[in-house]
């Protein structure tokens, strides 16, 4: 009974690691470390993210909508000299009408240019007028539906959704670089957005490889870990604020700005835990959480004119007045503005 006891309370603790991650662990040493040195308690009650920020909409209501049209009321006898009856047999097919948005939109890449070349090769064919007037017909359809098709396919993909959950825990000071692999991705599918303002556009080069960079978004949580870091930083930093100006409002530490002994504590603090541990973790959410926005955001402004748009932008929005960034700011620049008052009191103020 002593070893089955021993074992589950090993377990116990095993679990209990398992379930801790280092960047809470940073804040709740920092918390504790600047509490003793002001002496005012600081018992962090950090909320989860669903109780800070709204949700992504479902995706019944951020779906775009998308003139549908089949391929089958054309002609494929007619396309064989225009290279389109393979791609349009294809987007026949159950696994054509059933595809994923990926590869939905691969075969338009693929379809729109070879629609331009064929209507260039039939001016001027008397013969082939009617094919030609059906085809100017069908793409002035495909070219109408192509922006919420790419909104769709992008933001809408199980991929790219999985980056706007509140359940994943924050990042870790340790994964430095931890977006990184997401650029490639982002940066193609902001190449994709910015065809809609080219009028004689021809199919990516990248466009086979595009199932990998849905997949490195499948493989990446960065997002969803990035927005448990903005709440996480955000509660952080304002509750740690509150026990410094209420410090601020009694006795000052130092008398007549003459350094004592809690003076040289404050100072190690501030030095050890907050410009040691707590300002580089700061530096790495926000530089990635910028890039990781810049990213998003040039791939939604050419969207920008469909509604559904206006779900996701928010998201990745750094206005001041914006949901993640805003609170973040106004938390960050208080912070460092009650330090800096505490520091003053001895003397102590960087670039004093």
């Amino acid at each position: 009974m002593r070893f089955r006891a021993l074992s589950l309370s090993l377990l116990a603790l095993v679990l209990v690691g398992c379930n801790s991650d280092e960047a809470t662990s940073l804040v709740e040493r920092y918390a504790n470390r600047t509490s003793n040195a002001i002496g005012v308690d600081i018992d962090l009650e950090l909320k989860p993210a669903s109780e800070l920020y709204s949700p992504l909409p479902a995706r019944r209501e951020r779906l775009a909508e998308v003139p549908e049209i089949r391929e089958g009321l054309l002609d494929l006898l007619d396309l064989r000299q225009c290279n389109l009856m393979q791609l349009v047999s294809e987007r026949n097919t159950s696994l054509g009408r059933v595809a994923k948005p990926s590869q939905r939109l691969i075969y338009e890449l693929k379809i729109l240019p070879e629609i331009n070349r064929c209507i260039d090769a039939l001016e001027g064919d008397a013969e082939n007028t009617d094919l030609r007037n059906k085809l100017l017909e069908y793409r002035a359809i495909k070219e109408r539906g192509f922006a919420p098709l790419l909104l769709n396919a992008i933001y809408n993909s199980d991929e790219m959704e999985q980056h706007f959950s509140f359940a994943q825990p924050p990042l870790s000071p340790e994964d430095q670089g931890y977006f990184s692999p997401l650029v490639n991705s982002l940066e193609r599918f902001a190449i994709l957005t910015k065809l809609l303002t080219s009028a004689d556009w021809q199919t990516p080069d990248f466009t086979d490889q595009l199932e990998q960079s849905y997949e490195t978004l499948y493989r990446s949580d960065f997002g969803a870990r990035w927005i448990s870091s903005m709440a996480m930083l955000t509660q952080t930093l304002d509750q740690a604020s509150s026990a410094i100006e209420t410090r601020l409002a009694g006795r000052p530490i130092c008398f007549n700005q003459k350094q004592n002994n809690q003076s040289d504590i404050l100072w190690s603090v501030f030095v050890k835990f907050y410009v040691g541990e707590l300002q580089p973790y700061i530096a790495q959410v926000e530089r990635e959480g910028r890039e990781w926005s810049r990213l998003n955001l040039n791939i939604l402004n050419p969207l920008s004119e469909i509604e559904q748009s206006k779900m996701i932008a928010p998201f990745f929005n750094s206005q001041t007045t914006s949901a993640l960034w805003g609170p973040y700011f106004q938390a960050r620049e208080r912070h460092t503005r009650a330090w800096q008052d505490l520091l003053e009191q001895c003397g102590l103020r960087p670039g004093t």
